[in-house]
């Protein structure tokens, strides 16, 4: 199974964004439609074309050879991307920022330095979050300046910290910690075990031939190893300078908290079944259903195992959940004696110690994910009982080979799940986790099976259908449940990446973003037509494995907000519907603004509003 998580811990994000192959990086010379005339409008990611490139030395040689040796296959990728943006009309915003950035490195990679604020520019205008207009393709454009102008480091610190210092630290705050944080754990170390430990063995497998997304990361990665590593202090000082200067201002408000409510012990309700699918959860810690839940392995065959083992890894638990916490904190911005720790590690890690490592946080924020998501569904309800759905998703690196006989015993096993929500008697389902067909077309291409790239563009399509009707036709057959699921952390569109089940639109069902206590958009959330509301994904407090705490941010943290304001809902109201419920939810939301006083994408939920409509007394 190819599922994804929502925690999305880091180093893991980091590491298996080279196998996530966007739509940007996946296209090739398309230039049949140009030379018709019309440009051919784009709204979902498969109906770009593929394109592979044949490599002459491994990817983790290519991180060593000079710029000139890769120049020539960079200037066959920037035809392409050229190419395909003259004969498509790409609806998706995230997806031309992919290929405008591309575009910016490709010209780097030439050291045609003037040529690329065009690009980034262009990326920029694409932003649709407030901080991201600001603050996109800042560094990149101050680096290509530093070359053109053959300024020292000195200059470049200086420079970053007078950009960064004009803008409104209201709006930007979040993204300058992001970007000191990922400067901090840059580490030409890490880059090259990655690239050994996944991008070389697909190299092999596909026998040097490899999709044309790959080949810039690899490009990317190289660029980047020249302009980072001798700037890196220099750009954290700069950042730092700014992130020190602002270090007083007054925080944002929380208008979260106060809308929400807790059930009191002795209220006139009745217990209403939670179910979490998810990868396990700790029932020790909750008020379990009866029966408890129902789990499968990572083949789609039933287990028993409703918490998976830590195995090998359990004597290095202490030291994982300080790591997962570090790598939670680092993505959210904070700047926390954990996530100091965490950009240590990474900082100090060496090749050969990245798969292990990457292996250990992705199986640790596996055994965290839905104990933390379990706490957050059932917070304040004394009447609510976790029936847990569990998925034992593989931690490994290596993607899963797909196979139509492994889909339809996933297809089967989503069937088989949604059974044991009715006869558990089950009233709300959360759902934290979001996949794609790019998630099989990567594995495909990993293990060289599918055919040519576009023949393995249709096969990742049928396969991704086989299991995105039975989920659908599942949660469909399942009036009586309502369904709650996260948007995605990857600030794209859930629509054009057709994620499921986010991207899924259903009357039982609806699909969640994430904001910070302030009520703005995080910059991780993902978005789209189907993503109805939002709820705080920022540093939420829950338990994990064994009773301690951690807060963790995420759109796995706003979803079972959502699933939490339903499961009230009916404790207190058992008559009521999934439709009246995602009604009630609807109709309490508050739709944001913008800075310009508009209303924006985020329609904030407010649990006290919809109880109220509801006719709960609180």
């Amino acid at each position: 199974m190819n599922q994804r998580t929502m925690i999305n811990l880091a180093v893991v994000a980091a590491l298996s964004s080279l196998f996530s192959l966007p739509a940007a990086a996946q296209t090739g010379a398309g230039a049949s439609a140009a030379s018709a005339g019309a440009r051919q409008v784009i709204t979902r990611a498969d109906q770009l074309p593929r394109h592979t490139h044949t490599l002459a030395k491994l990817p983790s040689e290519m991180l060593a050879a000079p710029l000139q040796e890769l120049q020539p296959l960079g200037a066959k990728l920037e035809a392409e991307l050229l190419a395909d943006l003259a004969a498509f009309d790409i609806q998706d915003p995230a997806t031309l920022r992919e290929f405008y950035g591309a575009l910016a490195s490709l010209a780097q990679l030439r050291g045609d330095w003037a040529a690329v604020p065009g690009w980034t520019a262009k990326a920029r205008a694409l932003q649709e979050k407030a901080g991201g207009k600001l603050t996109s393709g800042v560094t990149t454009d101050l680096l290509s300046q530093q070359q053109l102008e053959k300024r020292d480091a000195a200059w470049l610190q200086a420079e970053v910290q007078r950009r960064y210092a004009a803008l409104p630290w209201a709006t930007v705050q979040d993204n300058l910690k992001s970007a000191k944080g990922s400067l901090e754990t840059y580490n030409p170390e890490l880059i090259l075990g990655a690239f050994k430990s996944q991008l070389d063995p697909m190299a092999v497998n596909g026998k040097m031939v490899l999709p044309s997304g790959m080949v810039q990361a690899i490009i990317g990665a190289r660029v980047q190893k020249e302009l980072l590593t001798p700037n890196k202090a220099a750009l954290v000082a700069g950042l730092q300078a700014v992130i020190d200067a602002n270090s007083k201002a007054q925080a944002r408000a929380d208008i979260w908290t106060p809308r929400t409510f807790s059930i009191a012990a002795d209220a006139k309700a009745k217990p209403v079944v939670v179910g979490v699918w998810d990868s396990g959860v700790d029932l020790a810690l909750f008020k379990p259903a009866t029966p408890r839940g129902v789990a499968f392995d990572p083949e789609g065959k039933f287990t028993q195992e409703l918490l998976r083992s830590l195995g090998d890894a359990q004597p290095r638990w202490p030291q994982l959940r300080g790591m997962i916490k570090g790598a939670m904190d680092q993505r959210a911005a904070l700047d926390t004696p954990e996530s100091q720790k965490f950009r240590a590690t990474l900082g100090n890690l060496k090749a050969d110690e990245v798969k292990a490592f990457s292996e250990d946080m992705s199986l640790a924020g596996l055994y965290v994910h839905g104990t933390h998501v379990a706490g957050i569904a059932v917070a304040g309800n004394p009447f609510a009982q976790v029936y847990a759905a569990t998925m034992l998703w593989s931690a490994k690196t290596e993607p899963e080979k797909p196979s139509e006989a492994r889909s339809k015993t996933t297809a089967q096993a989503y069937g088989q799940v949604v059974e044991g929500f009715k006869k558990a008697g089950v009233r709300v389902v959360n759902m934290s986790w979001r996949y794609g067909p790019s998630a099989y077309e990567g594995a495909l291409a990993y293990h060289n099976l599918g055919g040519s790239p576009e023949q393995r563009k249709v096969e990742a399509l049928r396969l991704f259908k086989i299991e995105r009707d039975a989920l659908r036709a599942a949660i469909a057959g399942a009036p009586e449940i309502f369904f709650v699921a996260g948007s995605g952390n990857e600030d794209n569109s859930a629509d054009f990446e057709e994620y499921i089940p986010a991207g899924l639109e259903l009357p039982n069902l609806i699909t969640a973003g994430a904001v910070d206590q302030a009520g703005s958009e995080t910059s991780f959330s993902t978005f789209g037509k189907t993503v109805a509301v939002h709820a705080n994904g920022f540093e939420v407090d829950s338990p994990v494995p064994g009773g301690d705490h951690l807060k963790l941010s995420g759109t796995s943290m706003a979803s079972p907000q959502v699933a939490n304001l339903a499961a009230k809902l009916i404790a207190l109201k058992p008559a009521l519907t999934p439709v009246e419920v995602k009604a009630l939810i609807l109709q309490g939301a508050e739709r944001q603004l913008t800075a310009d006083g508009k209303p924006g994408r985020v329609n904030l939920i407010n649990p006290r509003k919809s109880a109220e409509l509801a006719g709960i007394k609180l």
